[in-house]
């Protein structure tokens, strides 16, 4: 059976004594332990051995603590970084926090709280690691569960839509209507399941980056020209005025075409749904020397506020007075991964009974000329 192999732990102080005391002291509670007198010995020891956790004396010669510190938390994987320091103060430690420290000691200290602190540094370590192997294990998961789940109830889906097909053809107008509402009910169910399925498949796509594939100069005001043309009759059949404000001198943008009208008209559907009769939905654009901008807002009936920081997140929906709108819950999170994938943002903002506004912000296309000009 193999042994276990002793933690590795790295004393960086310029006092002999001190690193004599802690090198004993922890060698005795079965750890292995390393020692340097100065900054750049102890960065260069922690580059080749990679210890779990480094000691680290705030005030010496040459090299600070601080640097050590700074150097050490980017340079090695998961080491636990402990300031040692005779000048403890509370402006101190939150610095050396802020650099990558996860804890301190002051001096003096005894064998037993140098332990205390090791033992709580180690737990620390393997509890950040044990955390990211079963995120990285969740995400797996959820993308093998979500491929799979999703091949499997496409077909059967299929087959049932035709059964429902042809059973209408064969009855013509035999069923009565009592009959063929439930039919519709059903049609609508699929519909949901379907769009359900297809919602899963992209983010999987957007998650693996093989679903923006196809990346392009894009004007804005030919993307809002074909949003227009599709989303003109929806808003039509509601009394909704779809309204749009976008220049024609608007920055262009880089990215997949189909993917960005689907998230607009996927907004614009929402909004849709939840702004009454009479209401209206606008579309503007505007932009800088960096990012164009690009506003979807409407006359509806809002979001609470309690609500809105959840909106991006898979499966959740915003339960309004009208329940039939329902939808997979996937809709936005979709919207929010695609626009990342153009390296842009989205953000929400809304008021109960005045209406909602989805702002996404694309980094502007520079020409060869622009970028050649830009400063160096």
């Amino acid at each position: 059976m193999m042994e276990k192999q002793k933690p590795l732990i790295l004393i960086i102080d310029d006092e002999e004594a001190l690193r004599d005391g802690c090198r004993q002291a922890l060698q005795k509670s079965g750890y292995t332990v390393l020692t340097a007198g100065e900054g750049v010995e102890g960065v260069k020891i922690a580059r080749e051995r990679k210890p779990e956790i480094a000691f680290i004396d705030l005030k010496m010669p040459g090299m600070s603590g601080m640097e050590i510190i700074e150097i050490l938390s980017k340079d090695v994987p998961d080491i636990v970084l402990i300031m040692i320091t005779g000048y403890a103060t509370i402006l101190s430690a939150v610095e050396a926090i802020q650099k990558g420290a996860y804890d301190y000691l002051p001096k003096p200290f005894n064998p037993d709280q140098l332990r205390t602190v090791a033992r709580r540094g180690l737990d620390h370590r393997n509890l950040k690691i044990e955390t990211r192997r079963l995120r990285a294990e969740k995400e797996r998961m959820e993308k093998s569960f979500i491929t799979f789940v999703s091949h499997e109830m496409r077909s059967p889906l299929v087959v049932i839509r035709q059964y429902i097909e042809s059973l209408k053809a064969i009855a013509g107008d035999r069923f009565g209507k009592d009959v063929t509402d439930i039919i519709e009910r059903c049609n609508k169910r699929i519909q949901g399941l379907e769009e359900l399925i297809e919602h899963w498949l992209d983010l999987s796509k957007i998650e693996n980056g093989t679903f923006v594939q196809k990346k392009e100069t894009l004007k804005l005001s030919h993307i809002t020209a074909r949003i227009v043309e599709e989303m003109v009759p929806v808003c039509m059949a509601k009394g909704i005025s779809l309204l749009t404000e976008v220049p024609e001198n608007v920055r262009d943008i880089v990215g997949d075409e189909e993917g960005l009208v689907r998230v607009f008209t996927n907004i614009i559907g929402n909004a849709t749904k939840y702004t009454p009769e009479g209401g209206t939905i606008t579309i503007s654009a505007r932009n800088d020397d960096s990012y164009v901008t690009v506003s979807i807002s409407d006359t509806g009936s809002g979001i609470p506020h309690d609500k809105l920081p959840f909106i991006f997140e898979p499966f959740f929906r915003v339960k309004g007075k009208d329940e039939q709108h329902r939808g997979s819950g996937l809709g936005l999170t979709f919207c929010k991964k695609i626009v990342e994938s153009h390296g842009g943002e989205i953000n929400a903002s809304s008021k109960e009974g005045e209406g909602s506004t989805f702002i996404m912000k694309f980094p502007v296309h520079s020409s060869p000329a622009e970028a050649s000009q830009a400063p160096s």
